[in-house]
């Protein structure tokens, strides 16, 4: 609806623009404009009936797109492709292009609209044509060199995309770190079949483009954990954790294993205390009490309630129950206020709620959800933390 009211915004519009002009030009004109104002109300009708196939063929039937009236096409093409009618926004914009009263802009703004039809019908090879024939007559534009660079990351043509990139304006070396990640890819591309020399080659330019990237470390940490050099793989992997904490929870498995095939369990350890004093990730709290619990389970089990005290979770409770459970400890020796004080603190703030059409969740039910307004949508949330 909200696409209908910008076009009676412009249909309007450029049909008064064809009426003006023809009022400064022969009568012969002027009965033109009339009929091409007249055919454009008619289509207005159409759509605003939804009868959007009889409304293209009044629209395609006007012959005189021109400089004062192909914006307005151009806004109804995307109105069908922002429908999703991918068949009639092509055959609009084709339209369009055949028509030979264009500037050069306007061509080249159709060719893009064409492009990106073609995009969202899933056809890559055309709308790579299109993009690339617009870059052609000014290989400057940024927009057709993006579009091209979307076609290219979507058929995984890494090398492509690397060089396109190469050509666009950097923004606060965003650029550089989309470059970085291709080259990430082909690193990827060159472990899968155990080229190590490529993989390292595409490393060493992914970190020259994005030196605080975590994911060349970790890419150059899988080489050596394949090789079983676990010293350099540890690096590597607490390398890239430093850059991005997140990585810990991803490869936390490994750095253990290269921990203790190292025979360095006490730093282990230590680095463990290191990233649950930084607070964020239960994993590493989870792996620290485990390990403690093999020489003192009381102490374990103290270390993981005082954890857990400050920041309850479902898996550190689960962790919990399972300590208690393989060391023969009682609920009543931890404190069963203190098992259901975590609890609840886990259920405080868990909506009960969620609508079934927009994702809104929260604690209270509405008939009329708040988000999009739709009735009798909202329905209770089962799983583990609701019904």
């Amino acid at each position: 609806m909200p696409e209908l009211l910008i076009l009676c915004a412009l249909l309007p519009v450029a049909a008064a623009s064809g009426w003006w002009m023809a009022r400064r030009r022969e009568s012969g004109r002027k009965r033109q404009s009339s009929a091409l104002s007249s055919n454009y109300f008619r289509g207005l009708n159409y759509l605003l009936n939804e009868q959007p196939d009889k409304a293209i063929e009044v629209f395609l039937e006007i012959a005189d797109i021109n400089q004062d009236t192909v914006e307005t096409h151009l806004a109804l093409g995307n109105l069908f492709r922002r429908r999703g009618e991918m068949d009639k926004a092509i055959r609009f914009h084709k339209h369009i292009i055949s028509r030979p009263a264009l500037t050069d802009e306007q061509r080249s703004q159709a060719l893009l609209e064409l492009g990106e039809d073609y995009m969202r019908a899933g056809l890559l090879d055309r709308a790579e044509k299109l993009f690339s024939q617009v870059l052609e007559h000014d290989p400057r534009a940024q927009v057709p060199a993006r579009q091209l660079l979307d076609v290219y990351q979507q058929e995984k043509d890494w090398s492509r995309a690397i060089e396109r990139a190469r050509h666009l304006s950097d923004d606060n070396g965003r650029t550089q770190q989309l470059v970085a990640q291709f080259y990430c890819e082909l690193a990827q591309q060159a472990l899968d079949r155990e080229d190590g020399e490529a993989v390292r080659k595409h490393l060493r330019q992914a970190r020259r483009c994005d030196p605080g990237s975590a994911r060349p470390r970790l890419l150059e940490a899988e080489l050596w954990w394949r090789d079983q050099d676990f010293s350099r793989a540890l690096d590597c992997y607490l390398e890239a954790c430093r850059l991005d904490r997140d990585c810990a929870v991803r490869v936390l498995d490994r750095i253990v294993v290269c921990f203790q095939r190292l025979d360095r369990s006490q730093e282990l350890e230590e680095w463990l205390a290191q990233q649950v004093s930084e607070g964020g990730l239960t994993s590493p709290t989870l792996v620290l009490a485990e390990l403690r619990a093999g020489r003192d389970p009381r102490a374990a089990v103290d270390f993981l309630l005082e954890q857990l005290t400050r920041r309850p979770t479902v898996r550190g409770l689960e962790c919990l129950m399972n300590l208690l459970h393989d060391h023969d400890f009682s609920l009543d020796q931890v404190g069963p206020e203190l098992i259901r004080d975590l609890t609840q603190r886990l259920l405080e703030g868990q909506p009960a709620y969620r609508c079934t059409h927009c994702g809104f969740s929260g604690s209270a039910h509405h008939w009329l959800c708040p988000s999009c307004r739709r009735w009798n949508t909202t329905r209770v949330i089962g799983g583990v933390l609701g019904e």
